[in-house]
Formats: structure tokens, C-alpha cells, sequence
């Protein structure tokens, strides 16, 4: 008698994650126009049609593009009471929504009471801090403050999203400075802190052909956020051989861009099943920890 065919069990669906999105707070989203008279950073960030986005977009952006879970910040503000303003929204928004939204807060890491505000952020249940900014907030990236700030986030368990950028390429709204070199400086006295490099690290780790830049970067994650408009897919193959699957994170910088062009990216690179699964979702729940 012939044994049975083996029963393969079926595979197991993919969680995707979008580890880079950013919602404002009603009051900015009604009048745009009064934060950017105050705030060069945003308004420079945001000047024409671009839309910003709120609760409803996102519940949207989720169902539609069948993301199970969003990281959620707000924006990099200079103004700390605005920062604090803008935590108890994600706060709320985050008891909401507890299975679908990990939420964010923000600090002004220049501003003396931060650190108080890091324990505040603690206190609400939010998940992380970002997406920090050195250019919008007017801190240095490589400074003593961020060192200190950064491992009471870390003593806190609060990973950090830090704005990065190329030192090369071409100019567009929201570059900034937070190139490679200044965030080697900072990651090297980083102490225990989680952190994820948005925008691929501004180009961090394809230097890890460097051995001692390679190391560095096995300890830190890098989002995709805005991939589309600065690299080729072909980036997301190389820090994968580089560094691993592991330290990738989706991130759409949504309402940026869609989630479509984010998997033409992915199909583009050539990458295998085990790390599309790990950049769409799986990497995600070492930084955030659920």
C-alpha cells in the first residue's frame, strides 16, 4: 500500500508593517499655513499641494494597501509644547487603534526639559520617539545633549527614528544634514538605544564594505522611507548582502508615496522570499518589540 503524500501546511501569511508614517494633529492639519509661518522646516517640507494626513487617511491607507500595523510619528516640531501637543494625539490615537498603530512621540532634544518629556512619553504608552530631525529641530546630531538623551530613551526602552541624509545627489525640500559621518558620530555613543536610520541611513550602510562600518551597522535598523525618489532598487540588494534583510524596515513615508511603488522596489531588487518577508514586517517587531 502506498504511504500517503506528505500535506504541506500552508504558508504563513505575510505581516506587513509600515514602520514610516506621518500623521498631524487636527489643529496643524486645520491651518498649515499658521505652523509654517513659524516653523521653516515645515513649511519649506510642505509648501504647494501636498496633503497632509490624519486619522481617517490612515485607517484608509491600511485597509487599502493591507498593512497590518503602522508606526506613527507626527512631525520633528522646533516648538516643545506643540511636541507635547502632538503625543497626547498619538496617544489617543494609539489606545484607538492598539492592534493596527504603534504610536510615536516627539521631543525637541535642544530644549532643557526634554528628557522630562521622554518619560512623559513613556508614561502615555507610546512605542518610540521619531522622527527626530537635527536641520528642523536645531540639535546637533553628534552632540553631547543627543548622547545624554539618547540613553535615557534608551534606560526608558524607547527606540529612536532619526532623519538621515546622502551627503551626495541631488536637493529637494527636507534634505538636511544628518549625513553619514555625523551619524556614525552619534550611533558610537548611542549606548544600548534602538534605532532605525530613516531613509536608509542617508547611505550608511552601503559603506559596510568597510569592516568596522559593518559592525556598526548590525546593531542599527534602516527604514525605506522615500526609497523610490533617491535610490535604485538595486540599493535594497546591496544592504541586504551587505548587512542583512534584518536591518531593513519597510517605511513608505506615507502620505508621501503609495505602498505599490515600495513592492515594485522589492520585486525589482531581486530579493528572495525570506527577505521580502523580513523587510515587509518581520524586522519590524525587533525595534518595536511586539
Amino acid at each position: 500500500m502506498n504511504p500517503s503524500p506528505a500535506v504541506s501546511a500552508p504558508p504563513v501569511p505575510l505581516s506587513v508593517v509600515d514602520a514610516h508614517v506621518h500623521l498631524m494633529p487636527d489643529r496643524v492639519r486645520r491651518d498649515p499655513a499658521a505652523l509654517a509661518a513659524a516653523d521653516p522646516w515645515f513649511a519649506a517640507c510642505h509648501a504647494g499641494d501636498r496633503r497632509l494626513a490624519g486619522e481617517d487617511d490612515l485607517l484608509r491607507h491600511l485597509d487599502e494597501e493591507r498593512i497590518d500595523r503602522a508606526v506613527v510619528f507626527t512631525w520633528p516640531f522646533a516648538d516643545p509644547r506643540l511636541c507635547a501637543e502632538a503625543n497626547d494625539w498619538v496617544a489617543a490615537l494609539q489606545r484607538r487603534h492598539p492592534g493596527r498603530i504603534a504610536g510615536c512621540g516627539v521631543v525637541q532634544p535642544a530644549d532643557p526639559g526634554a528628557a522630562l518629556e521622554l518619560r512623559r512619553c513613556a508614561g502615555l504608552g507610546l512605542r518610540g520617539v521619531g522622527e527626530l530631525n537635527a536641520d528642523a529641530q536645531g540639535f546637533a546630531l553628534d552632540g553631547d545633549e543627543l548622547a545624554r538623551l539618547a540613553t535615557a530613551s534608551a534606560e526608558l526602552d524607547l527606540p529612536w527614528t532619526l532623519h538621515c541624509s546622502e551627503p551626495v545627489g541631488h536637493a529637494y525640500p527636507g534634505k538636511g544634514t544628518s549625513t553619514p559621518d555625523r551619524l556614525v558620530r552619534f550611533l558610537e555613543r548611542a549606548g544600548g538605544l534602538r534605532v532605525v536610520a530613516a531613509h536608509l541611513g542617508g547611505g550608511l550602510p552601503l559603506y559596510a564594505h568597510m569592516p568596522e562600518v559593518r559592525e556598526l551597522c548590525t546593531r542599527v535598523w534602516f527604514d525605506t522611507a522615500a526609497l523610490p525618489h533617491l535610490y535604485r532598487p538595486s540599493a535594497l540588494r546591496a544592504v541586504a548582502t551587505l548587512v542583512g534583510a534584518e536591518r531593513l524596515l519597510l517605511g513608505t513615508d506615507f502620505p508621501l508615496l503609495r505602498l505599490a511603488r515600495y513592492r515594485n522596489a522589492l520585486d525589482e531588487a531581486g530579493l528572495d522570499e525570506t527577505e521580502r518577508r523580513l523587510i515587509m514586517g518581520g524586522s519590524a517587531a525587533a525595534v518595536w518589540r511586539w
